[in-house]
């Protein structure tokens, strides 16, 4: 009785100084989501071994073959808030841009050895907006903001070899859009032209302020 006492206290403490001591992440994996589908998003991500519906087709390809015989449909809709802040020599804006929705549509049939079927999935973005009367403006009187949003219409589909072999592949169509609006400096805009001219650029305006 002592002993486990004493091991339950352990395992106390260090699920406690854990949770102290371990530094929050504030962080985003690029233009990809922690999770995609609500099974895998509400295990952190994982999604690489077991089966977690029409979102393997985002995740994990060859798990399509681990779900039971019959079809599938899958609808969600994915959530992210960031919260965003500019600062620089002491000013401070914050963007207003704090709620995103991305749609996810997935129907899979899984007929025998084959797994196929056909799927559209936000698979992530990002963007902010500051006031016209924030100092990201630059005295414009006009509001900036920015808008990155990237998509992806899926037809996978997924062959048990055997038992403990699936193989998967799919046919993706990737898009992608930008919005952007910013206050710019002369220098900042003739950067931008230099930058864009490295990079044979063309047609591209020349702007003087």
């Amino acid at each position: 009785m002592k002993k486990q006492l004493l091991m339950f206290g352990s395992v106390l403490v260090f699920v406690v100084m854990s949770a102290v001591l371990m530094p929050s992440a504030y962080a985003t994996n690029g233009m990809n989501m922690e999770g995609y589908g609500p099974i895998a998003t509400g295990m952190g991500g994982a999604s690489m071994a077991y089966d977690n519906g029409a979102a393997a087709m985002m995740n994990n390809l060859a798990t399509l073959g681990l779900m039971p015989e019959g079809d599938r449909l899958d609808v969600a809709l994915g959530y992210l808030g960031p919260h965003v802040n500019a600062k620089a020599g002491g000013m401070e804006a914050k963007s207003s841009a704090d709620v995103f929705f991305m749609p996810a549509l997935g129907w899979i049939r899984k007929a025998g050895v084959m797994s196929y079927g056909l799927g559209m999935f936000g698979q992530g973005g990002m963007g902010t907006e500051y006031a016209a009367d924030s100092f990201m403006a630059l005295g414009s009187g006009d509001i900036v903001r920015s808008e990155l949003g990237i998509g992806r219409i899926l037809v996978p589909l997924a062959y048990n070899v055997t038992p403990d072999l699936i193989i998967g592949g799919s046919i993706d169509y990737v898009w992608a859009s930008l919005d952007l609006k910013m206050a710019a400096t002369g220098g900042q805009l003739a950067g931008l032209v230099t930058i864009c001219t490295v990079n044979a650029c063309a047609g591209l305006p020349t702007l003087a302020l």
